[in-house]
């Protein structure tokens, strides 16, 4: 089912519930550029942000925090180049794992460097189930111009399981401007910008 014209969410077996549901992977990946064409490189990064019952933020996992308390998401390492032949960045959530505490979370994309998506060639990520790679949603990330932040993907726990959904509301662009403050000061050392 298509959502936006930049993404994909896989829904055709199983409705908006992926039955069984344990390891799911973030994967983001983005295309070097040449050395000689530009003076900078884009620098992507995938975050995982975890939220109590009532909706606060509880922990936030990325580059600069790779695992969480308890290690039911962990992050493979920052890329800042996008070299890598596959994915440049992955998140595991070992979602059987996560504290009963844990009700959502939220799958984040920001551009370290300030660059927009559209101008980061080959920009895109998925999330699959990490043990049979079944892809449920695929993002074009170049597809969202003048965007340096994006919430991917929200998992929220129900009684039947954990869910699925690509659709975030307005409210959330709070959530992102605290995001790109955190990147920022970890990353680069860098003062919180307002």
């Amino acid at each position: 089912m298509s959502l936006y014209n930049h993404a994909q969410l896989n829904t055709a077996e199983s409705g908006d519930t992926a039955p069984d549901l344990n390891e799911v992977v973030l994967g983001l990946n983005w295309d070097p550029l040449e050395r000689s064409a530009v003076s900078y490189q884009p620098d992507l990064d995938a975050l995982c942000v975890l939220f109590d019952a009532q909706g606060r933020l509880s922990e936030v996992v990325h580059p600069g925090h790779l695992r969480s308390a308890d290690n039911s998401v962990i992050h493979t390492g920052d890329s800042r180049n996008g070299a890598s032949p596959w994915d440049d960045e992955r998140i595991f959530v070992f979602l059987a794992a996560l504290p009963e505490a844990i009700s959502q979370l939220a799958f984040v994309v920001t551009s370290a460097a300030g660059h927009p998506f559209h101008e980061v060639a080959g920009a895109s990520c998925h999330i699959s189930d990490s043990v049979s790679e079944t892809a449920w949603a695929r993002i074009d990330l170049t597809m969202l111009a003048g965007r340096t932040e994006h919430i991917v993907a929200k998992l929220c726990r129900s009684d039947s399981g954990w869910r699925i959904a690509t659709v975030v509301s307005a409210a959330d662009d709070k959530l992102l401007a605290e995001l790109r403050r955190l990147v920022r000061c970890t990353k680069y050392g860098q003062a919180p910008l307002p």
